[in-house]
């Protein structure tokens, strides 16, 4: 029995379960994958799908299905919401709203937890812990406490069997895309096993609490200048992967207007300030908080802004920053061919990508939302544009990239959320002028010219080797070239069979007819 029947059979009841709530909800083809894996999804609904949900957008649907599923394919939904390119805006949009509505656990479990974690009762480890958790969110609950000391803190854990729920249920995703990918080219397309172990990565990251813990400490770090911006500092000491100990911080929520001003902050300057930690964290520290919604955001006084819930960042790795330089050099000097050729590097588009159409969008969009006045530049016209743009031609977003976009999004919906309308754009200038000075820096480029002359320096050293290498293979005959390809139906094999096929007859001929030595009574032997 392969892995993934294995998976399947294992997981049985949960397939079942899946199967069934697709049907119920109108996605009777999805569902019906069940029906290829034997004795598997017996219990598949066959009745009629209420009129009711027959009425839904199939955003709407979707997210219903994906509610009652539970936690992780809460989580999955969630992520999906920042891959417009991949569903499209509408169904995006409509998975922004997917929250988990997760009841705490029943008392005492959480104590229990917390006591096994860390090796002692609550009541030598705390001075104060209330049982009774203040919030329950998709994966974790938070109670108050107190040190010894009498500092206020917040002790954050994972909900009973959260970890081995979500463990499970990746093991079936897991499953599920390596069946939809073989089985159905239109989902293929999609690269369902690549989002799955993108998600992957993210899940896991907030089921492990010893990760956010670190993100506590990294983020301090590279914030210590900045008196202004208060982060939860973590308690080592009286956290493990399931527990997180931190101070407690308090505050007016960042919600509206009134209650912003009621704090003493002005409401412009308040959103600039915001704007200006997350681009700092985005194009400074290139590691940036992933989860701006208000919710996250606490006004402690009239010249603080604290940030809450460290457990979701993003990155920005040297390759991205490279592609996003290119991007904007290639906007600011209308090169529509650079701007192309990075968009078809970054999103690896299908074969039969027909790149002189996507270079005529491209062009388009181009000149109706970059090129005007910095002023008018609109973040969420520009991202939404772009995505359509991609979903259109069946392009795919990197993950971190898709990530990114979404952020500096909801960073221009903070700011209409409480009633101004400043321009993410507007902020962005300055980075993009630092980001053109350091491209064009002629220290960089001066690096960057040793380092190629060092590369050709290896090439051209090593290449007599690596010739007489491929030139005594070629003798011996042991040349070969590894192909692999994952085809189900061995259809690929067949053509690459017929085309090494013909291709070795075609060079046997020219062999023969050139009569290349060695030969016997004038017939090439490698002919």
């Amino acid at each position: 029995m392969d892995d993934l029947t294995g998976t399947f059979v294992r997981q049985h009841e949960r397939l079942n379960e899946i199967a069934s709530v697709f049907w119920r909800y109108g996605f009777a083809r999805l569902a019906d994958h069940g029906q290829g894996i034997p004795q598997i999804a017996s219990t598949l609904l066959k009745g009629r799908v209420d009129d009711e949900i027959l009425r839904m957008s199939s955003g709407e649907r979707l997210r219903g299905a994906l509610s009652e599923l539970g936690t992780t394919w809460i989580k999955f939904g969630q992520m999906l919401s920042l891959r417009p390119d991949l569903v499209g805006l509408d169904v995006a949009g409509e998975l922004e709203h997917l929250q988990a509505h997760v009841p705490a656990d029943p008392p005492g479990v959480a104590q229990a937890l917390v006591e096994s974690e860390l090796g002692g009762s609550v009541n030598e480890l705390f001075g104060e812990f209330d049982p009774e958790p203040f919030a329950s969110g998709s994966v974790a609950q938070v109670h108050r406490a107190a040190l010894a000391d009498g500092t206020r803190v917040a002790v954050k854990v994972l909900h009973d069997g959260a970890d081995r729920k979500v463990l499970n249920d990746l093991e079936l995703m897991h499953a599920l895309a390596r069946y939809l990918e073989t089985h159905d080219p239109e989902i293929a397309q999609y690269r369902p096993t690549v989002l799955v172990g993108e998600f992957e990565q993210m899940i896991r990251a907030a089921i492990d609490l010893s990760q956010e813990l670190s993100n506590l400490q990294r983020f301090q770090l590279n914030f210590a200048n900045e008196p202004d911006l208060l982060i939860p500092t973590p308690h080592p000491e009286l956290s493990r992967s399931r527990v997180l100990t931190m101070t407690m911080l308090e505050g007016a929520t960042f919600t509206d207007r009134t209650g912003i001003e009621a704090v003493g902050w002005d409401v412009d300057t308040l959103v600039r300030r915001a704007t200006d930690i997350y681009l700092e964290m985005i194009f400074r520290d290139g590691i940036y908080h992933a989860d701006p919604h208000p919710g996250n955001f606490l006004l402690p006084d009239s010249q603080h802004l604290a940030l809450l819930d460290f457990g979701d960042i993003g990155r920005v790795s040297d390759l991205r920053r490279r592609q996003l330089e290119s991007i904007v050099i290639a906007t600011g000097t209308h090169d529509v061919d650079a701007l192309t050729d990075v968009i078809v590097e970054m999103t690896s588009p299908p074969a039969d990508t027909d790149t002189a159409h996507l270079r005529d969008e491209i062009d388009l969009w181009l000149n109706r939302y970059l090129l005007v006045g910095v002023g008018k530049l609109d973040m969420a016209g520009i991202i939404n544009s772009a995505t359509e743009l991609m979903h259109a031609n069946g392009l795919v977003l990197p993950a971190d990239l898709a990530l990114l976009l979404r952020v500096l999004l909801h960073l221009q919906g903070l700011s209409r959320a409480v009633g101004t309308e400043l321009r993410v754009s507007e902020l962005l200038t300055p980075y993009v002028n630092e980001m053109m000075a350091k491209r064009f820096d002629p220290r960089r480029v001066a690096h960057q010219a040793v380092r190629a002359a060092r590369d050709w320096e290896r090439l051209v050293a090593q290449f007599p080797q690596d010739a007489q290498a491929i030139l005594a293979q070629i003798r011996t005959g042991s040349l070969g070239v590894d192909f692999r390809v994952h085809d189900a139906d061995q259809r690929v094999d067949q053509l690459v069979d017929g085309l090494i096929a013909a291709a070795s007859i075609l060079a046997s001929a020219q062999l023969v007819s050139r009569r290349t030595a060695p030969t016997i009574a004038g017939f090439s032997i490698r002919g």
